[in-house]
């Protein structure tokens, strides 16, 4: 792994281009024109997320930059489901930060795949401290972040 931390934006394919190029620019802090968006656009497929990728952010973390997108999202009037990630770094996971309408944004560690993570020690607190199994289950799902799960994080 190199010196750098990189993120990734999923947003859905069928946002409209003002909104992608908003959202992007909040992402990267970077300005995006039209062209950016077309570029963006003819290189993704309809039915796949679109992905904006960066290095490292100026600006903040994972959580940072997904508020910042969810903010100019609902700038253009758009409330729409996506995702952050940021890449995990020498010894530290990385982190996964899912937007759901209607929930809000769910943070969570991930792996390399952008894979939510539980760790054995954290289901062993669990086993220890709940004894219904379905108890179980509902944490390990709120932890998780199951219930955020969009299909750009599919």
């Amino acid at each position: 792994m190199g010196d750098r931390t990189y993120y990734r934006l999923a947003l859905p394919a069928d946002l409209d281009r003002e909104a992608i190029r908003m959202a992007a620019i909040a992402f990267t802090d970077d300005p995006w024109t039209d062209d950016d968006v077309t570029r963006l656009l003819d290189n993704s497929r309809p039915d796949q997320p679109l992905w904006v990728d960066i290095e490292e952010r100026s600006v903040g973390e994972c959580r940072d930059a997904a508020e910042a997108v969810l903010t100019a999202l609902r700038e253009e009037g758009q409330d729409v489901a996506f995702t952050v990630t940021e890449d995990p770094k020498y010894e530290w996971l990385g982190t996964l930060c899912r937007y759901q309408p209607g929930k809000g944004i769910h943070e969570v560690d991930c792996d390399a795949n952008a894979q939510a993570v539980l760790t054995d020690g954290e289901l062993t607190v669990l086993i220890r401290t709940l004894t219904d199994p379905a108890a179980i289950l509902d944490r390990i799902t709120a932890r998780l972040g199951l219930d955020w799960q969009t299909p750009a994080a599919a």
